[in-house]
């Protein structure tokens, strides 16, 4: 029986936020479970949207024989800290070397900074193939968003990333990883791997599948595979990160070099082609979105989603920010929903003020762009604890936690603050609370895309807007001092 190794740590780096990324951030419960060891694993992580649980669906339906070592998974956010980097890697490397593996599975990102690694996963596969060999295949799982170096490339047998942002897919990246697993290990080390980069950056929003050229990119991902044999990735990285492999890149991994690299450069030459397509995306400025919300909702049957993308707690931004709230108000939108602001000390103060009690201020206080705080009064509208089911196919999570959770109410604008920060993903954000969020006019998400999983279908449009963030929408934007020589901060026309 074939025995295989199981992990996963999984962090998105934004190195321009404030503030190092500890245990904590790691070990705490939210939207999916927090770290898991040894044969928890199997229980806590089995049948949710992940590929850990993915893997290990396909591989004991295949007869093999899991090990499981520890899995662990943070909000993106800032640097992660050098302790929670030496845990982690330290408790999969005792794992490996208790136990004798036929291969290694690991679940990562692709784009976690640690503070003494700004290629964090690659110095960790460095360091398992150090402890299993040459030969002994170590096989993973990639975000779609991942920033690939060549080592992280390189360095294991076969990586593949999920296709869809949303990452609806999250779980069947895990499935792929599984059914490739007798291939790889007939290869005993010597499979042909590819590594290809593009010499542009991609804005965040324009990885979106539900949109195009992406969409298209990643539906081709099929069709070149069945013409060369291989396992091919497509990464759109992620921006917000100051480290010389920042950006796009395509994985192929084959039974032979040349089979690679010929998927490699078909995937390559379509992404570059597509450069103008990513270069074609507008988002409008905040007050003009909130205008064309407004005209757009007098016809329209269903709620116009306006993006808060700049505020997105899924890029590493704080989810606390007040500017799309502001222009709401400013505009005397009549009925209008945000989510989710990121404010414990909102979601505390409405929780002792009562139903119907008052808020002081909602929002802000940091340093940074958009942390104006928007003064009350502000009525306690609804209240909750937080958990709730979560039925959007992006996350399965079995109780997804919020903490404490307010509704707050200022003129024709509802706010939902909640005191652990993530994304709005599921509907169930805002109906466990009391909430219909289809039946509002305007209905404001700080994410980027990942709440079309949810939201799209109740959607009558979406306008992505540009309040202040610490999530530039355009990478142009961005203060990089450790960026490669010669890559174009924003794609070209």
């Amino acid at each position: 029986m074939t025995r295989v190794a199981i992990a996963g740590f999984l962090h998105e780096t934004n190195t321009f936020v404030p503030g190092l990324t500890q245990w904590e951030d790691f070990a705490r419960d939210g939207a999916w479970p927090g770290a898991v060891y040894g044969d928890a694993i199997f229980t806590r992580l089995a049948s949710l949207n992940l590929g850990i649980a993915g893997f290990m669906e396909e591989a004991t339906k295949r007869n093999v024989e899991l090990v499981p070592l520890v899995w662990a998974m943070a909000q993106p956010s800032g640097v992660v800290a050098r302790s929670v980097f030496d845990h982690i890697a330290e408790t999969i490397l005792k794992g490996l070397k208790a136990n004798t593996v036929d291969a290694a599975y690991i679940e990562l990102h692709g784009a976690m900074v640690s503070e003494d690694h700004a290629d964090a996963e690659a110095e960790l596969l460095r360091q398992i193939r150090a402890v299993v060999g040459p030969t002994v295949p170590i096989l993973g799982t990639l975000d779609l968003h991942a920033n690939v170096s060549e080592p992280l490339g390189l360095i294991p047998d076969l990586l593949t990333s999920y296709r869809t942002y949303p990452h609806t897919d999250w779980g069947l990246s895990g499935q792929r990883a599984a059914l490739w697993l007798d291939r790889v290990l007939e290869w005993k080390g010597k499979g042909g791997r590819a590594y290809r980069q593009a010499p542009f950056l991609v804005p965040v929003t324009t990885g979106c599948t539900y949109t195009e050229p992406s969409g298209s990119l990643y539906r081709l991902i099929d069709k070149i595979e069945a013409e060369t044999g291989a396992a091919l990735s497509l990464n759109m990285g992620f921006p917000p990160a100051d480290i010389p492999e920042v950006g796009p890149s395509v994985l192929a991994y084959a039974a032979t070099q040349a089979q690679a690299d010929a998927a490699a450069d078909h995937l390559m030459q379509a992404l570059l082609a597509a450069e103008s397509g990513f270069a074609a995306h507008r988002p409008l400025p905040v007050e003009e979105a909130v205008a064309k919300a407004i005209t757009l909702a007098e016809n329209a049957h269903k709620p116009i989603v306006l993006a808060d993308t700049q505020d997105n707690p899924g890029a590493g931004s704080r989810s606390n920010t007040t500017g799309l709230i502001k222009a709401l108000l400013d505009q005397k939108v009549a009925q209008a929903l945000v989510g989710i602001v990121h404010d414990e000390k909102a979601a505390a103060a409405a929780h002792a003020a009562g139903l119907g009690g008052v808020v002081a201020s909602l929002g802000g206080g940091l340093d940074g762009p958009g942390q104006e705080p928007l003064e009350g009064p502000w009525i306690v509208a609804a209240l909750s604890d937080g958990r709730f089911n979560g039925t959007a196919p992006m996350l399965r999570n079995k109780e997804s936690k919020m903490g404490l959770t307010a509704v707050l109410k200022k003129d024709g604008v509802e706010v939902l603050v909640a005191s652990i920060r993530q994304q709005p993903i599921h509907r169930e954000t805002f109906s466990h609370i009391g909430r219909d969020p289809a039946k509002v006019k305007i209905l404001g998400l700080k994410s980027s895309a990942h709440f079309r999983a949810g939201f799209q279908e109740i959607a009558e449009t979406v306008i992505v807007c540009l309040a202040p963030g610490d999530n530039p929408e355009d990478p142009a934007l961005l203060p990089y001092q450790n960026i490669r020589d010669g890559v174009r901060r924003r794609p070209q026309a």
